[in-house]
């Protein structure tokens, strides 16, 4: 529901901005109830908590639900996530990102995109423009991780 613009609606945002009582108004998805598999599914809501958590790395795909790049890389990406399963520090996560608001600098401007969060440096993400294959999207994890992979048997 929207509230009439007047002196007295406007003078109350700008002392809830002022307090820091005003929250931001972010175009998200419903909060998933639960896991529905190996990749974890990040909406608006939850960007902040799942992917700025400082102390896991985080790789996400920004994708569209139209586009068909995206969707060939589904299995591949559910098979990379499902590789690094028991690393809990490592989240493979994925956004759509029609449907929910990104902050600076997690852009796109082509489906899918991917950036890699590492811990300490959530702030510059690496984008990743290799292959889309198991093999090279594991390489680029292993090469940008700063988080032990020693659970996971290297096979490349």
């Amino acid at each position: 529901m929207h509230q009439l613009v007047t002196p007295v609606n406007i003078i109350s945002f700008i002392v809830m901005t002022d307090v820091g009582d005003a929250k931001p108004k972010i175009k998200s998805q419903p909060v998933p109830k639960k896991s529905s598999g190996p990749v974890t599914v990040v909406v608006g809501k939850t960007f902040e908590k799942l992917v700025l958590d400082n102390s896991k790395d985080v790789l996400i795909e920004l994708y569209a639900p139209w586009c068909g790049h995206c969707k060939s890389l589904e299995p591949i990406y559910r098979d990379l996530a499902k590789r690094f399963k028991d690393v809990k520090q490592l989240v493979i996560a994925k956004m759509d990102a029609t449907a929910n608001d990104l902050p600076e600098p997690y852009t796109a401007s082509g489906y899918p995109t991917i950036y890699f969060a590492p811990v300490g440096k959530k702030s510059s993400p690496v984008s990743y423009s290799g292959d889309r294959s198991l093999k090279d999207l594991e390489k680029f994890i292993r090469d940008h991780a700063t988080v032990s992979l020693a659970r996971v048997k290297e096979e490349l």
